[in-house]
């Protein structure tokens, strides 16, 4: 572990906790663009229940930054007593990991965990995190409001690094045609994608309302809805919701990584509903296939689409939803697609490596 003092001639380690990178491919291209910025990315090997964090940076030696992501995988328990007793464990994990010398970086991907059922526990936990952590990351420069409003910290900790993009990840599109014909949906009309593991925060009861109360409007387009549901009974009412409605179809089955591209070639807009929302994988991947986006105008999402904000309507506004689907079948989808393009160019990894490999050269030089 480092000692205070910085060696230039070994490169900077860090150890990313938790390791996400089987679900979502961010930690793995967040750690290529580091790597080439020199910094050696370390992950986790094996899994402790006792202070899971100092425990492996005990046996990862010379570490000199932790670098934290979700919290959720250290915040369990389905009754407060245990999330409590999480909870102060994690905040133990912490502390300790900062008597040992290494520097707490915190990358924030949500407001608090989605699904929360003690959002004020999680809150309390953030807020020690804040106080403990020595940098903090946010995916945009609107989401600092948010936690200056709600939160008590250092605001010269907080940083903006972007999301970046996914086009290096998944297949490249394939012509629309071909991708309807593989997934057996009309060859005619719009299709509306969502897709996306299937949870009540991403509004989709509402969305199959909407669908439902402007059937005559709808009836020439598809909305595909796919994705797993961790919720059986979840599952059951979207399917109950959407048995009497036409051109609905729900693919609840996981997607591999390899059909990803199918999907999206085969849908015209992308329908991201959420009801809350920091940052939203969904939207980076919508916007890697550089699909017009349907979603609620929250300060996060619309900094993220930019100029491509055209089809983002006002979630207070009962008819916002349907509104931004009805602009989206009178409007040159692919001028918007161009804008989607050109505002996903901005969310370069290369550059996203460099600003992150600065945040953690500036706090080591100034030990």
């Amino acid at each position: 572990m480092s000692d205070g003092n910085i060696d230039t001639t070994k490169p900077l380690r860090v150890l990313m906790m938790p390791d996400y990178r089987t679900i979502n491919p961010y930690q793995t291209l967040l750690s290529q663009a580091l790597g080439n910025e020199g910094v050696e990315v370390v992950f986790p090997d094996g899994y402790y229940r006792f202070l899971p964090i100092y425990r492996t940076l005990k046996k990862n030696q010379n570490i000199d930054v932790l670098h934290l992501h979700w919290l959720n995988s250290y915040l369990k328990g389905k009754n407060i007593i245990v999330k409590f007793i999480y909870s102060c464990k994690f905040l133990i994990d912490i502390v300790l990991t900062k008597f040992a010398g290494i520097e707490v970086v915190w990358t924030i991907h949500n407001h608090i965990s989605h699904d929360a059922k003690f959002p004020i526990l999680e809150h309390w936990v953030q807020q020690n995190l804040l106080y403990l952590a020595d940098r903090i990351i946010v995916h945009d420069s609107l989401s600092i409001k948010h936690f200056t409003l709600n939160y008590n910290f250092n605001q010269l900790k907080i940083d903006v690094v972007p999301h970046g993009h996914y086009r290096e990840i998944y297949d490249h599109a394939i012509p629309q045609l071909e991708a309807r014909k593989i997934l057996g949906i009309p060859l005619s009309g719009k299709v509306y994608l969502n897709l996306g593991l299937l949870r009540p925060y991403k509004g989709l009861e509402r969305l199959l309302k909407v669908w439902e109360e402007n059937q005559e409007f709808l009836k020439d387009s598809t909305l595909l809805i796919v994705g797993k549901a961790l919720d059986e009974f979840y599952l059951q009412k979207l399917n109950q919701l959407a048995a009497n409605i036409q051109g609905v179809v729900i693919n609840a089955n996981f997607v591999e990584d390899s059909k990803i591209h199918i999907f999206f070639s085969a849908a015209d807009v992308v329908v991201l509903p959420f009801e809350k929302i920091l940052t939203s994988g969904s939207l980076i991947l919508a916007m890697s296939y550089n699909k017009p986006i349907i979603a609620p105008r929250t300060d996060s999402i619309l900094e993220t689409l930019g100029q491509a904000n055209l089809l983002l309507y006002d979630y207070q506004d009962q008819q916002g939803l349907f509104n931004s689907l009805k602009l989206s079948n009178q409007m040159d989808l692919s001028k918007l697609s161009e804008l989607v393009n050109q505002e996903c160019d901005k969310l370069s990894w290369h550059e996203i490596g460099k600003k992150t490999a600065t945040i953690f050269n500036d706090l080591l030089s100034c030990r």
